[in-house]
């Protein structure tokens, strides 16, 4: 499927810098993008998974199978390091229910084939808290060492993944006591150097964004553009993802409930994870981790309301220590015991129902989550950028730099059109676009085009600017709806093919 579902300005971005890297120079430290003009650099999380895409695209081809075959990869290995979890903490049964959770979840599953950061991240969030535990009950230095790295990728891939730390620091605190836990340099030396790479990598970040004005909402808000650009464009609208006090609502909280009842967990799972929640037979070490995990990923939500609403991927940090509680309750279903118990046929019988009805209700739980209509989207997929995008790449030169205007609102910096266009350039929405900006693009970065993505709303909302742009040569695009509109502003020499 086209990076074009769900989520498809992330996907997209993380796509367009995947290619750049693929087809030309890997400047790993500086990731570029499409809608930055001709060099692009923009502050965004370590561009690992970028990297990966990029050298698979090298060897396979850029396609969009080949580039979903990375996340899908840290995907399966977060269902993998769950059950290691999971048998570490409880039990081998246990480990196979939270792992089996994880493989079925429809949020889980769908952003597990999208090439956002949040996958690895999850992947590698799992496997700090593993190493930790491992380390706590072998005492082997290979055990902390997977953890602490671990726990520096989980935060470099993402930032909310230092939410972590909690359940990391509380494993030595609960195996092992304070004093010898403050004695112990993998549990303060350690996580104090992950922090530390994570704290320069962001900080590295944030100076990109204050020489270009490009991010992707790390600490600053994403949707601008450097003061020279800015200067001229109209207000930008930007996105910050921290709560603010009007989402303090009884419709957020129901909003996320409903959220984790049928998209992260389905209603059957829903009720075995507080059923996990509501059993304290295991003792206090094991449970109380994963305590701590949830009373962390909770905090995390909490401060991020404004991230949370719209980003169903923002809630991912949380599921794993759900899982977990999930494999408390389901663990009898996932135990070879459960069913020697049966006499006879009957213990085939017993657990081949058993499989069946997991079966049955992960299904069931998936269709009717609403994940396919709403994130998967078949039949709602945005093809008309791609259309768009397909048809400037054909009639403009391979040189060109377009500035492109999207949306209405909350557009500035998107990246569908170039992407598509196999272009660079620069992304406004309607409210931030002016003459007066094409105008110092045209003249001194070199912009050729301008693409109207709705050029009756434009005539709307920037009336005088239509009537200037109308001035200009319209570009013919066939095959693409009628309120597109591919503007000449005349391209210089060196742009052209």
């Amino acid at each position: 499927m086209p990076f074009v579902d769900a989520h498809s300005w992330r996907q997209v971005t993380n796509a367009d810098i995947a290619r750049l890297w693929a087809e030309g120079p890997i400047d790993f430290f500086y990731p570029a993008v499409s809608w930055g003009g001709p060099d692009g650099r923009v502050g965004l999380e370590f561009p690992l998974l970028h990297l990966l895409m990029a050298l698979v695209w090298r060897l396979a081809g850029t396609s969009n199978e080949a580039g979903r075959l990375v996340p899908v990869a840290f995907s399966l290995v977060t269902v993998w390091w769950t059950y290691r979890l999971g048998t570490r903490l409880f039990s081998p049964a246990a480990g196979r229910a939270a792992a089996f959770l994880m493989a079925v979840s429809p949020s889980v599953v769908y952003f597990g084939r999208t090439p956002l950061s949040d996958t690895p991240m999850l992947a590698f969030s799992v496997a700090a808290v593993l190493g930790y535990v491992a380390y706590t009950q072998t005492g082997r230095a290979r055990h902390a060492l997977f953890g602490a790295v671990a726990l520096a990728l989980a935060g470099l891939f993402k930032l909310p993944a230092v939410l972590v730390l909690g359940p990391v620091l509380w494993t030595g605190l609960v195996t092992k006591g304070l004093r010898r836990t403050l004695a112990d340099p993998w549990f303060v030396a350690a996580p104090l150097a992950a922090i530390g790479a994570i704290a320069l990598w962001y900080l590295h970040a944030d100076q990109i964004y204050l020489e270009t004005g490009l991010t992707q909402a790390i600490f600053r808000p994403s949707g601008t553009y450097a003061a020279d650009i800015a200067q001229y464009a109209g207000p930008f609208t930007t996105v910050s993802h921290w709560t603010r006090r009007d989402l303090l609502t009884w419709d957020t909280a129901n909003e996320l409930l409903f959220r984790y009842w049928a998209l992260h967990l389905t209603p059957i799972f829903t009720v075995l994870t507080l059923a996990g929640l509501a059993n304290w037979r295991w003792t206090f070490r094991t449970r109380s981790i994963v305590d701590v995990w949830t009373l962390a990923a909770a905090s995390l939500v909490a401060v991020s309301l404004a991230g949370q609403i719209p980003h169903e991927f923002h809630q991912l940090p949380t599921l794993p220590p759900l899982a977990l509680y999930f494999g408390m309750a389901a663990a009898p279903l996932f135990s070879g015991d459960f069913h020697r118990r049966m006499a006879g046929r009957l213990r085939l019988v017993s657990a081949v129902a058993t499989a069946a009805v997991l079966v049955v209700a992960a299904v069931f739980g998936f269709v009717e989550s609403g994940v396919i209509p709403h994130l998967y989207r078949p039949d709602n997929l945005n093809q008309a950028v791609i259309d768009a995008g397909w048809a400037i790449e054909k009639v403009t030169p391979p040189g060109a730099l377009i500035a492109t205007v999207e949306y209405e609102r909350y557009g500035t910096n998107s990246p569908m059109v170039l992407y598509f266009a196999h272009r660079k350039g620069w992304s406004f929405d309607a409210t931030s676009i002016s003459m007066a900006v094409v105008d110092y693009l045209h003249a001194r970065r070199g912009a050729c085009y301008v693409a109207v993505a709705d050029w009756p709303a434009l005539e709307v909302v920037r009336p005088e600017m239509a009537i200037d742009l109308g001035r200009r040569r319209v570009v013919d695009l066939p095959y693409t709806h009628d309120r597109f509109r591919l503007f000449d502003l005349g391209c210089p020499a060196a742009a052209a093919p």
